[in-house]
């Protein structure tokens, strides 16, 4: 899981929606890119706007957000490469889709900001982002606490798994490849935020500067 803190939010939606070309990610293929979508947004939006919105839209109390508060958790919903080779498109699309009911059940549907997944690349995968907010305020350490994580890690796999998609409960040391391969994502997506963070020019009017 992948905490997003406001200033994270813009790089992360460069990446995800592929604004940018990249440069740290050779793993992209962008002509498979258009085979790319958001199961909760019909177009790219504006990520610091809609968590804005999201944020705006439920909090109780005058108190402003804490600049360094965390904004986004990002789930990334993925298996191993075998997994999903054994899966039609159709069912690939029913796999994600399935994680997604699970998780606007869970966390709610009004606080998911996005749900995209990336088709170009070598493993399919989705970057689901949470906006923590719970009694009208964000809550981030209460929500994603380590009751919370190995939920995920119980819960999840069984969901799948009543969908008719065999996930492992992931470890605690019984999914080597699927954890792995989360990871990798993982460290692969900070690597490009990084990247973006360190080289994205933003003027005195708000607007971006291409680099």
């Amino acid at each position: 899981m992948q905490k997003v803190k406001s200033a994270g939010l813009k790089g992360m939606q460069f990446h995800n929606q592929r604004e940018r070309k990249s440069r740290t990610n050779d793993d992209i293929d962008h002509e498979r890119t258009r085979e790319n979508y958001d199961l909760k947004n019909d177009k790219n939006i504006d990520y610091n706007e809609r968590v804005k919105e999201i944020i705006e839209s439920q909090k109780t109390g005058t108190r402003k957000t804490r600049k360094d508060a965390v904004l986004v958790n990002e789930l990334l919903v993925t298996s191993d490469r075998d997994f999903f080779e054994q899966l039609d498109p159709g069912e690939q699309k029913r796999f994600f889709e399935e994680s997604y009911k699970l998780f606007s059940e869970r966390y709610g549907k009004q606080n998911i900001a996005y749900a995209t997944v990336h088709n170009d690349e070598q493993t399919p995968h989705m970057h689901l982002g949470v906006v923590p907010m719970r009694d009208g305020k964000l809550q981030g350490k209460n929500v994603f606490n380590r009751q919370e994580l190995l939920w995920l890690q119980d819960k999840f796999p069984e969901h799948m798994k009543k969908q008719g998609f065999e996930l492992k409960r992931g470890e605690r040391g019984s999914d080597r490849k699927h954890i792995e391969t989360a990871k990798f994502k993982k460290q692969t997506l900070e690597k490009e935020i990084d990247f973006l963070e360190k080289n994205l020019a933003v003027k005195k009017d708000g607007s971006v500067a291409k680099f």
